[in-house]
């Protein structure tokens, strides 16, 4: 397993009411927030989000296209924040 660091943070809302604000730093975190903490229904940018973290994981792909995945499945999910570090 090879975990990356995401050049920016993003951070997502998460609990019943959208209250905790989790910010996700690497791509290890974004996959357990897809598998075990998603608040919505799984879409279609969400199961891409989640293949996009495992080849990432597999050593296949580079941080940023989970990244990208990872804020796609946040925003269509509504639970992107934005942040000082800027959009998600």
């Amino acid at each position: 397993m090879q975990d990356k660091r995401f050049d920016m943070p993003v951070s997502v809302a998460l609990g019943r009411s959208g209250n905790i604000i989790y910010k996700v730093e690497r791509v290890a975190q974004a996959a357990d927030v897809l598998l075990n903490r998603w608040p919505a229904v799984a879409g279609k940018s969400h199961v891409a989000a989640r293949k996009a973290c495992l080849a990432v994981l597999d050593g296949i792909k580079e941080a940023s296209v989970a990244r990208a995945a990872f804020v796609k499945a946040a925003a269509d999910a509504d639970i992107l924040r934005e942040d000082d570090y800027g959009r998600g």
